[in-house]
């Protein structure tokens, strides 16, 4: 019974494996595809099509398709599908033996079930149909056009193909007036009398097609069809007026397009560009001038950035403003540690701070407010997120940086480049049907004004232009990040170790903050900052800051420091080295804590309810890597359209 079961799944499992390579391996080789036209009938407009396919069949087939196209024509009619020689029932019910005719939106739809499923075999199919007004009739001659093979067949190929197309008396080509021409496959053109072919000169693969079109002398009885007229306009307006037109177009749009960009250039080159300054050194060892850190940032990249406000919290600690601590906490049964930070008042007054400073303070404590946990300012901080832009952008205003806020300069040319751009779209949209009608070439004015306006876009961002004094600050802050971004080519680390808290908020403004931590992290002698308080070390930091006392030099008994300004101590302050148990290596200690801290407060101060609107408030920049968060030469034919099996 086990050995049954086993060669059943085994049989089971290869048919499985078998069946999908085998489902996905049908193919249709036409050995012939040959297309016979006769019965023709001038004065009436009428001919009959018939054609005849041989084909080779890979795989299990049950019906064929082929769909005929109704433009330039007016009807197809009197439809016979033949299998193997015997004509199939007219039915669209599906049955075996059956064909359906049908009109879509595509064209006319002939459907026809084989008698027999055909697997792996040879047959041939004739399907045949009679064809009204699709003669066009000249006084210089007419003409019958006809695509005998279509481009779609579904990539399969061809073996041969001819077309036959038999006139009726009195209507031979005439030698030297009457041209007989084929489009698509190469082909060997044959006329004898009344009766022209066309032959193939190889294999019609892939998207090849086929068709032929014959000029016979005019019949003064013969019916114009009714859709001649506007076909033949048509054709004189894309041979005669449309070359004019599309050339016109094309270049008032390359007109409007270099034009327009050059424009936009030349606004910036004369207006956009920061002046010139003398000479500055490679590089500065210290700060230029008193400009706060986040006013420095502002004046570099021309943005107010999340790294802006944090240098502003970290320089605010830095002269005493507040103080961060940190607390850790054991995992459950002892595994990991999490963290919590909390901001927390000094006894320092506030006057003096500049407005940015005041609105950064009054978001972390509010009116009365002594200290305040950074998980409290989750969802809320945001909310002041375009004052302190504003703030920080009406700042380099005042000190004379700029002579118009960045941020109006850039919004001026978005807006401008924004309102050209929807209006090209729209144009464009709303003229794909003038297009159609008059020229495609039509469409290239509004993508002109889409270029003009995406370019205003693009260099709007670069238009605010600072003042001489805004351009001979940069150059000089400049010097001074090269220098902190730098350090071990122009200083000695060790003694440039000692001014690591003065420094710190700069480069969290110029984004090169972690990189300057980890230059110091595994200098013993680097001090804590007195503005940080890890309370998880004990000792001095055991109980915390208490909200609203001097912040004084945190000391340690018996450690032999004296008292003083620990972050701008001499060789003085107080390291990590001096701490008993196993507390060693300087900043190292703290820095993957003061690292979370500052990581965490970028996330938090962006952080918004998910109902906010994201456009209410708005936004920040990342700042950097910083810690903040589409003739008559053919295409004119009837017929053609797709034929295919399934």
């Amino acid at each position: 019974m086990r050995k049954h079961l086993a060669a059943a799944l085994i049989v089971i499992g290869v048919a499985l494996a078998v069946w999908p390579v085998s489902a996905q391996s049908r193919s249709v080789f036409w050995q012939r595809w040959d297309v016979l036209i006769d019965d023709l009938d001038a004065v009436a407009n009428r001919f009959r099509v018939t054609e005849s396919y041989d084909i080779n069949f890979t795989g299990t087939f049950r019906f064929g398709s082929a769909v005929i196209p109704l433009q330039n024509l007016e009807n197809i009619h009197s439809v016979q599908v033949y299998e193997g020689g015997a004509a199939l029932r007219e039915s669209c019910s599906e049955q075996p033996g059956t064909y359906c005719v049908q009109n879509t939106s595509d064209g006319l739809a002939i459907t026809y079930y084989f008698v027999q499923p055909i697997t792996n075999a040879r047959q041939q199919f004739d399907i045949r149909y009679t064809v009204d007004g699709a003669l066009r009739v000249y006084d210089g001659g007419d003409q019958l056009w006809w695509t005998a093979v279509p481009s779609e067949h579904y990539g399969f190929s061809i073996g041969s193909s001819t077309i036959t197309v038999q006139m009726p008396a009195g209507l031979a080509p005439r030698e030297g007036i009457d041209p007989v021409v084929t489009y698509g496959a190469p082909s060997e053109v044959n006329v004898r009398g009344t009766t022209i072919t066309a032959t193939a000169t190889r294999q019609l693969t892939g998207n090849d097609y086929f068709e032929i079109r014959v000029q016979y002398p005019h019949h003064p009885q013969a019916r114009v069809p009714a859709w001649q007229a506007d076909f033949d306009q048509r054709r004189a307006f894309e041979e005669t007026s449309k070359p004019l037109i599309d050339l016109g177009l094309i270049a008032l749009s390359l007109l409007l397009a270099v034009g327009g960009v050059l424009g936009v250039y030349a606004l910036w080159y004369t207006r956009g560009r920061d002046p010139r300054v003398g000479p500055v050194p490679e590089y500065l060892a210290e700060p230029p001038s008193n400009v706060p850190p986040a006013v420095v940032g502002t004046l570099l990249d021309e943005q107010a950035d999340l790294r802006d406000v944090i240098s502003t919290i970290v320089d605010l600690a830095h002269r005493g403003y507040l103080v961060m601590e940190e607390e850790q906490k054991e995992g459950l049964f002892g595994i990991g540690r999490s963290r919590t930070f909390t901001f927390k008042r000094t006894d320092k007054p506030l006057q003096g701070l500049r407005k940015f400073e005041q609105r950064i303070m009054s978001a972390l404590f509010g009116t009365n407010r002594m200290e305040r946990s950074l998980d409290s300012l989750k969802n809320k901080f945001y909310t002041v997120i375009p004052q302190l832009q504003n703030d920080l952008y009406e700042a380099v205003v005042q000190d004379g940086l700029f002579t118009t806020k960045p941020s109006t300069t850039r919004g001026l040319w978005s807006g401008l480049g924004t309102a050209l751009f929807v209006v090209a779209l729209v144009a464009g949209f709303g003229g794909i049907s003038l297009a159609e009608d008059i020229s495609p070439a039509l469409l290239c004015l509004p993508a002109a004004f889409a270029l003009v306006g995406l370019m205003a876009m693009i260099v709007g961002q670069h238009m605010p232009a600072k003042t001489r004094k805004g351009a001979e600050e940069a150059a000089k802050w400049r010097a001074f990040r090269e220098y902190l971004q730098n350090l071990e080519k122009y200083a000695d680390i060790q003694s440039a170790s000692q001014r690591f808290d003065d420094y710190l908020p700069y480069a969290i403004a110029f984004g090169v903050d972690r990189s300057w931590v980890r230059r110091f992290s595994k200098i013993d002698s680097v001090p804590i900052p007195p503005w940080y308080y890890p309370t998880y070390m004990g000792g001095p930091y055991r109980g915390g800051y208490r909200p609203g006392t001097p912040l004084r030099p945190v000391m340690f008994s018996g450690s032999g420091l004296n008292p003083g300004d620990l972050a701008r101590a001499d060789g003085g302050g107080f390291s990590l080295d001096d701490v008993s148990g196993n507390i060693a290596g300087g900043l190292e200690s703290i820095s993957s804590g003061l690292t979370e801290m500052l990581e965490s407060a970028g996330r938090v101060m962006t952080s918004r309810p998910q109902s906010a609107s994201s456009g209410s408030s708005g936004s920040w920049r990342s700042g950097g890597s910083s810690w903040s968060g589409g003739g008559f030469s053919g295409g004119g034919s009837s017929g053609g359209g797709s034929r295919g099996f399934g």
